[in-house]
């Protein structure tokens, strides 16, 4: 970790490393630890703009799924203008994506930080571009960042090759990078809030159970993303792999098809309906692992860093599935047990029949029309892969000592992404659009938003 010595020359020699605008051409240059970068400057409120700056060097070749290794420094000045995205599944993006963004008000000395970890299903996304106005407005200097997603950061071999979890270890050499580099853009490294939006939420949580971020943040906003979604890790990696090098052709798949796959084409790996998610690594001799042992088992435990929490969930964003023209999802299903979460574990087949029946009368007893059909698989879906989780490891942190602020949040707005859809609530990430608005079509979106901003603001700067 960081030792508090190196933190308090980063704050020491925070305004040396930053040169005063240039009043023609409006930007600043900051010499970061790999060399100087250039944003520049944009009004409303009056801020800085700094994208695309790499925090590691590009995961390629033999080290596509490995663990990020430190960026090279580079002379001249990089202009830190780069809309980077990692590959996503319709093929676009590029490998050389581990950058952060980074957005600071104009006079910033020393404020809080956020640092964003975006949503995806661990399969898409990226570190957002848009500037959150709203908490600029309120004095925080922001951070996104992209981390490696699908199999390219969670191919789980166990291998040393491809030991797993590449994408929480991007998120760790970014936080790292937030610690050695942010006292230059204005932000203190010593007061740093993480907030993760569904699984960014549930990666937060990781990073916390697993030890490896100790120091790295002091406070963290989690919202609709738990780990202990039924979603968010896979505890048989293994079948994943050999179901994609099928796919892709490659025979006799197994472990030992890894010379194979890393050697394909980007575009072929991403554009897979396999799905590749967080799993629970190996000891290996050369690589350190990010979680090696269940979630559920640190939380007994209670060896994890205890640190202010605020804990929001919305609606789960699988409801999108649900209310578009499929016709499954009109009728009440007959067999049940399919629909049960995967990670419930139960002593025989009499045991499992009984409890899909007794969920299945839950939801769904005495329904007749289509749309309180609808409405029932929403409320199951929600139930099971946020609200439960959840509201569960609030109820696991608050016992063990941290402090945790926890709230439902169903408001829908004009500005929820999902217009078309009226199912009552809000999905993961639209209270991030609050931040990124400054104008909305009702009066009391406008109402809303300020008591967000509010509720944030007082977390972020108190605890």
């Amino acid at each position: 970790m960081i030792s508090k010595v190196l933190i308090f020359h980063l704050l020491a020699c925070g305004v040396v490393g930053r040169t005063p605008p240039n009043p023609l051409a409006r930007y600043r240059d900051v010499m970061t630890t790999q060399g100087i970068v250039r944003g520049y400057y944009a009004p409303h409120p009056p801020h800085y703009i700094y994208l695309g700056i790499p925090y590691a060097r590009p995961p390629t070749r033999h080290d596509r799924f490995k663990a990020p290794k430190p960026t090279l420094p580079w002379s001249g000045i990089f202009e830190a203008t780069h809309r980077v995205k990692c590959p996503q599944p319709d093929g676009s993006g590029d490998e050389n994506c581990l950058v952060v963004n980074v957005f600071t008000p104009e006079n910033a000395t020393l404020l809080p930080v956020i640092v964003h970890f975006h949503d995806g299903v661990f399969q898409k996304g990226w570190g957002s571009f848009k500037v959150p106005l709203k908490l600029l407005e309120r004095s925080f200097v922001f951070v996104s960042f992209n981390y490696r997603l699908g199999i390219l950061g969670f191919l789980c071999l166990g291998t040393e090759a491809a030991p797993g979890n590449a994408g929480l270890k991007d998120q760790v050499a970014a936080l790292y990078w937030v610690q050695r580099n942010i006292a230059k853009f204005g932000g203190n490294p010593l007061d740093v809030t993480v907030y993760g939006t569904g699984t960014g939420a549930a990666s937060i949580e990781i990073l916390l159970l697993s030890g490896s971020t100790t120091d790295l943040f002091q406070k963290a906003i989690i919202e609709s993303g738990s780990v202990l979604s039924p979603t968010t890790i896979k505890h048989d990696p293994i079948t994943d792999v050999i179901n994609l090098a099928t796919s892709l052709g490659i025979e006799n798949a197994g472990v030992d098809t890894f010379e194979d796959i890393y050697q394909l084409p980007v575009k072929r790996l991403v554009n897979s309906s396999t799905i590749f998610l967080p799993c629970v690594e190996k000891e290996l001799r050369l690589s350190h692992s990010i979680i090696d042992k269940d979630p559920r088992d640190v939380f007994r435990s209670k060896h994890y860093q205890h640190i202010p929490m605020m804990i929001v969930y919305t609606n789960a964003e699988e409801v999108t599935i649900i209310t578009g023209d499929d016709e499954r999802f009109q009728t009440i299903p007959e067999d049940f047990q399919g629909l049960l979460p995967h990670d419930l574990v139960f002593e025989d087949e009499d045991t499992k029949r009984k409890v899909a029946k007794l969920v299945k009368d839950f939801y769904f007893a005495e329904l007749e029309s289509t749309d309180s059909i609808i409405q029932s698989y929403v409320d199951f879906i929600n139930d099971v892969f946020v609200g439960y989780p959840v509201v569960k490891s609030a109820a696991n942190y608050a016992s063990n000592g941290n402090p945790v602020y926890l709230m439902n949040f169903v408001y829908k707005a004009n500005i929820t992404r999902n217009k078309n859809v009226n199912i009552a609530g809000a999905s993961p990430g639209d209270i991030f659009l609050y931040f990124t608005h400054n104008t909305f079509k009702e009066e009391y979106d406008e109402v809303v938003t300020e008591r967000l901003v509010t509720l944030w603001t007082n977390f972020i700067k108190l605890g």
